[in-house]
């Protein structure tokens, strides 16, 4: 199964010409990760892999890293619309049903990105997470005595830990019942009873 990542709002805002430029590198970083892993792919790898040539992609991209960093903005972003367009009803973190599903459909690819020596890749999905964890917690009353930056940690890590370890089994648990487990211990563990 090929991954494209969904980039409405960056076409619009940008050339047409730069932004098929851009997906197709972004395309080409994303298949190869589950292939080699992201430490060896060398940028003569991801140019062949896009059918661009060298200048083309420094005209883009300052060096790898940069790439990695535009495609993981964009492939959250995309995931981002994904659960502003789903109805969450009584869901706590939006963000969590998306990935799951996501990395169910895409699990060599998640695979590789969280069995990646390379922390930064860590790093950013971490922050990230963070991100959307502190959005949604400004609106609710966290548990007496819990410091809203301690949940947010909590939160982002148990989400990480559990998206790895479902990855790496052989994944009996849906995305619906995986993400109803995560769901239920996170809003036990850190919300005001009541709230």
């Amino acid at each position: 199964m090929t991954m494209k990542i969904e980039r409405m709002e960056e076409r619009s805002t940008i050339d047409r010409r730069v932004a098929r430029t851009r997906a197709l590198l972004q395309d080409a970083l994303i298949a190869l990760i589950p292939e080699r892993g992201y430490a060896a792919i060398t940028v003569d790898d991801i140019c062949q892999k896009a059918n661009v040539g060298r200048s083309t992609f420094y005209t883009h991209y300052a060096d790898k890293d940069a790439l990695r960093s535009a495609t993981l903005e964009a492939h959250l972003r995309s995931m981002s619309r994904m659960s502003e367009c789903r109805e969450t009803g009584s869901r706590l973190f939006a963000f969590s049903l998306p990935m799951f599903e996501h990395a169910h459909a895409f699990r060599s690819l998640h695979h590789a990105l969280l069995a990646s020596s390379d922390d930064t890749i860590h790093d950013e999905l971490r922050e990230r997470i963070r991100r959307a964890v502190r959005a949604e917690l400004a609106e609710k009353r966290i548990g007496d005595g819990i410091p809203a930056e301690f949940a947010v940690q909590f939160i982002a890590g148990a989400f990480l830990a559990v998206l790895g370890w479902w990855i790496a089994t052989d994944m009996k648990l849906s995305p619906l019942q995986i993400d109803e487990l995560f769901q239920r211990m996170a809003a036990n563990s850190i919300l005001a009873h009541g709230s």
